[in-house]
């Protein structure tokens, strides 16, 4: 069977699940969990890996809700990604219910018309990617130590190829002061929530005279237990982004130096703990060209990034820095809605969206497909990953 008859035979292998794929996201989308709590998600997904015959392992990498499943022998091995996590409040606002769903779409799909091939699809569940950094943990571990390649799609409200995902790094700081009766004896205390107040108003004033390819925002997660007692703990959480890693790591000292300072000013202790860091999504152009062209073949087209565009970060980005790989964009809105927002929750089980999903598993794995088959594409993908490294 020529590259053509198999792509079809992807694409009817994607049809023929249609139902079941619907009914998992829509499944996962009205049961939202948070990073590392997938539990739902990551079982069901599985389970219904296996009850294709697929020999799946669960709690991949020693996170309870990640999992590896992999079909075909020999040769490279090119990795589908999938998320399924939820943000806190709105449920899914990023529409990681599609991501999931779509990435073992695309692997049962190509695994049902790999005869032939030489060359290994993996499909990996990957958690916590909203907070937590769950692909970075699937690093370490060696999930994708063998893996030539790696692909994932992103639900937006614009196909889009190349979008901007910044490097970004949380930061959880903690003041620490002295309790004392608010009104009797106040000055016996030491008022953490001065000290974070004091730090909050800094950053404020520091983000006028940040670049504006960068960011800087976040949460107070404990302003005190009650309004007569001096707080002897304040707590935030904040996130610093930026598409430059030596930019990133000078606003890093430019914000705990915020904090420093209010500390210092108001006698408090500071506490600061960094995560690991989201790196810049590195798209890879020769996967994301033949990602382009297996897209518009199912009649979508793939647009170029906008130069004022930033979607945020992702542990892609850690992923496509190790090896070759993508994360493009598909519309899942009639128009402009915002990520993150109640508004884009809704659009996720919308019938847009899932069959965007639809689309995306078969994009997904015709594109896996390219990867495997065609000996110089994956040449040329590992040659621009070698070149942006250097």
């Amino acid at each position: 069977m020529d590259s053509a008859g198999r792509k079809k035979r992807i694409g009817e292998r994607v049809d023929a699940r249609a139902k079941a794929l619907d009914r998992l996201a829509v499944e996962i989308h009205a049961r939202p969990e948070l990073a590392f709590e997938e539990r739902f998600a990551a079982g069901a997904l599985s389970d219904y890996l296996a009850s294709e015959g697929v020999s799946v392992q669960r709690g991949a990498g020693g996170l309870e809700t990640a999992f590896v499943a992999e079909a075909g022998s020999g040769g490279p091995v090119i990795a589908i990604l999938g998320e399924y996590d939820a943000l806190p409040g709105i449920g899914h606002g990023c529409g990681h219910n599609l991501m999931g769903t779509a990435a073992v779409g695309a692997f049962l799909a190509l695994r049902d018309a790999l005869d032939g091939v030489r060359g290994r699809v993996r499909v990996v569940g990957c958690p916590a990617e909203e907070r937590g950094n769950g692909k970075v943990h699937l690093m370490n571990a060696g999930v994708f130590d063998d893996v030539d390649a790696a692909i994932m799609y992103h639900p937006g409200d614009r196909d889009e190829i190349d979008p901007l995902m910044l490097a970004m790094v949380n930061l959880d700081v903690e003041l620490l002061g002295k309790a004392a009766h608010a009104a009797a004896e106040p000055h016996d205390g030491v008022n953490a929530l001065d000290g974070l107040v004091l730090g909050w108003n800094a950053i404020s004033a520091l983000r006028l005279l940040v670049r504006s390819d960068s960011r800087i925002h976040g949460i107070i997660t404990d302003g005190g237990k009650a309004a007569n007692i001096i707080p002897d703990h304040a707590a935030a959480r904040l996130m610093v982004r930026s598409p430059d890693n030596t930019y990133l790591a000078d606003l890093r000292r430019r914000v705990l130096a915020c904090f420093e300072g209010a500390a210092l000013a108001t006698g408090a202790e500071m506490r600061p703990m960094w995560s690991d860091v989201c790196e810049v999504v590195k798209t890879n152009r020769p996967i994301a060209e033949a990602f382009a062209e297996n897209a518009r073949s199912l009649g979508r087209t793939m647009q170029p990034r906008r130069p004022s565009d930033t979607h945020g970060s992702t542990d892609m980005g850690n992923v496509t820095t190790a090896v070759p790989g993508i994360h493009p964009f598909l519309s899942i809105t009639e128009g402009p809605v915002p990520g993150h927002s109640l508004a884009f929750t809704e659009a996720a089980r919308a019938p847009r969206a899932l069959e965007t999903m639809r689309v995306a598993a078969k994009v997904l794995a015709m594109t896996a497909f390219d990867v495997l088959s065609e000996p110089a594409l994956l040449k040329r993908a590992k040659e621009a990953h070698a070149d942006r490294a250097a």
